[in-house]
């Protein structure tokens, strides 16, 4: 009797065991990628989604500013990019709403000033998930790679562009490629 009630609790635990890691695995399938709060986004004292009068404050006078057509909007029908040397920002109702960094002058604070020229290890540390689900272009000499990370729930991603396994590039993108 008592080797009947050994065997079954041991059964029990391995059962127990197994459900408990076969859920564990169920749960981290249902996010695809690592996710971002986009108000948290700090691009070298730039948070995202403040007043566009923060660039200026910043950074001084731009370079130049070119103004876009864009069915994003929310009460306009188009986006100003503050253009400083190679990156630029992009403004939408008098508001941050986006960048393209290309060089290593600016850096991402809350990311631990992740930064263009920064190495591939840092990405894949930082967004396991979403370098898991990376995009590879190998047409091209040196092969590119792209890391995804999503702003929430939204069809918004910081995009994080690799090539010979150093950051060459960072920006905000919607899902169907435009700028934010």
């Amino acid at each position: 009797m008592k080797s009947l009630s050994i065997t079954l609790l041991v059964t029990f635990l391995i059962s127990l065991t197994f459900f408990s890691f076969k859920s564990n695995l169920h749960i981290e399938d249902d996010e695809d990628y690592d996710t971002l709060n986009f108000q948290s986004m700090n691009i070298s004292g730039i948070k995202l989604g403040t007043n566009y009068g923060v660039i200026l404050e910043k950074l001084g006078t731009p370079d130049s500013v070119r103004k876009e057509e864009t069915p994003d909007a929310q009460t306009s029908n188009h986006f100003e990019m503050y253009l400083y040397g190679k990156d630029a920002f992009f403004v939408v109702d008098e508001n941050v709403s986006g960048f393209e960094l290309i060089t290593s002058k600016y850096n991402l604070q809350n990311l631990g000033g992740l930064k263009v020229g920064d190495a591939m290890n840092k990405v894949k540390k930082r967004f396991p998930k979403s370098y898991k689900l990376r995009d590879v272009d190998n047409t091209v000499d040196d092969w590119v790679t792209t890391v995804s990370v999503q702003f929430g729930v939204s069809d918004s991603f910081l995009e994080i562009t690799v090539q010979n396994d150093k950051i060459v590039g960072l920006a905000t993108v919607t899902d169907d490629g435009m700028e934010e």
